[in-house]
């Protein structure tokens, strides 16, 4: 295979949601439809498309992203120009679309182009003919459509930000990426796959994966990603623990994210802000102060979350 890394990654996958993600796209590689694939920017749309690319039976795939190139060149980009065409224009250039033929068209954050962009892009579409800039023959244009928006292109369109004909047009069959929050077994495989790819040899024991579990991950996986790479540079190869965690993690809203999409009890609740507290602070007297309670209550609570730790640790957990 030409990309092997996708294909580890997507098998490293456990999560209900991902699974049928994979289904999925395994039904529709053959069918020649327009899909949209869309979600938080972060959670892995392109490695999906990729997925789609390597099973299904296309011979190439030109990836196009909206943002990157200004909306003067975009035409010239994607429908390419004749000799002469405009000052600078030396060369026959075929575009991006032509060299799409028989294989899947990326087109990514399409929510991105501007609705001028968007009207031509309908008629394009709809018509399956594009002009050359330059040029007063039309061409024919066979490629399989992918999309992909960020966030929620539906409110988009009910906002009047993206024209709803188009939205309609480019989505006769749809995938919603969900949050890694909302994907909370794909999180500690994906933790292993990007820290074996740093080289890392690495055991987590319950704590640990409990707190990357239950960590926010407001980047979703190129959080995740950038996570492990600072974990790689601070940790080295040892064993990595929630003490190794927490100082990479950031402080500011996570401890409201995380009460807010977990279900706990009061003794988990208190444990959490403890914690934050004192990653916040580094200080177990303000800690205490902040608390309303002896410094010597404060350390009998620590004392207590170590040992239930050990224990945790004590029964054998791997990254089996």
């Amino acid at each position: 295979m030409a990309n092997d890394t996708t294909f580890i990654l997507i098998k490293n996958l456990r999560d209900e949601k991902s699974t049928a993600i994979q289904e999925t796209l395994h039904k529709i590689a053959d069918i020649n439809t327009n899909l949209l694939i869309y979600g938080e920017t972060g959670v892995g749309k392109d490695v999906w498309v990729e997925y789609l690319f390597r099973i299904g039976p296309f011979e190439k795939m030109v990836n196009l992203n909206c943002g990157d190139v200004p909306e003067t060149l975009l035409e010239s980009e994607w429908f390419g120009y004749r000799k002469g065409a405009f000052t600078g224009a030396d060369r026959d250039y075929e575009g991006k679309w032509k060299q799409a033929e028989g294989g899947i068209l990326f087109l990514n954050q399409i929510d991105l182009l501007s609705m001028n962009i968007q009207a031509k892009l309908l008629r394009i579409i709809e018509r399956k003919k594009y002009f050359p800039l330059g040029s007063n023959r039309e061409m024919d244009f066979d490629v399989r459509f992918v999309f992909s928006a960020d966030g929620d292109i539906e409110r988009k369109v009910r906002e009047g930000k993206f024209r709803e004909d188009l939205f309609y047009r480019i989505s006769a069959y749809r995938i919603e990426v969900p949050p890694l929050r909302e994907r909370k077994k794909d999180i500690f495989p994906l933790f292993m796959f990007f820290a074996q790819r740093k080289g890392l040899e690495v055991m987590l024991g319950s704590e640990a994966r409990r707190v990357l579990s239950d960590y926010y991950w407001r980047g979703n996986i190129r959080e995740l990603e950038n996570f492990v790479t600072n974990l790689s540079i601070s940790g080295g190869g040892r064993r990595v623990t929630d003490d190794d965690i927490y100082p990479l993690l950031r402080t500011s809203e996570d401890f409201i994210d995380t009460v807010k999409h977990r279900e706990m009890s009061l003794e988990e609740l208190e444990r959490e802000y403890i914690r934050y507290l004192l990653k916040k602070y580094k200080n177990k007297t303000r800690v205490a102060r902040i608390l309303k309670i002896a410094r010597k209550s404060l350390y009998n609570k620590l004392s207590s979350y170590e040992e239930e730790k050990t224990r945790d640790e004590g029964r054998g957990t791997t990254d089996e």
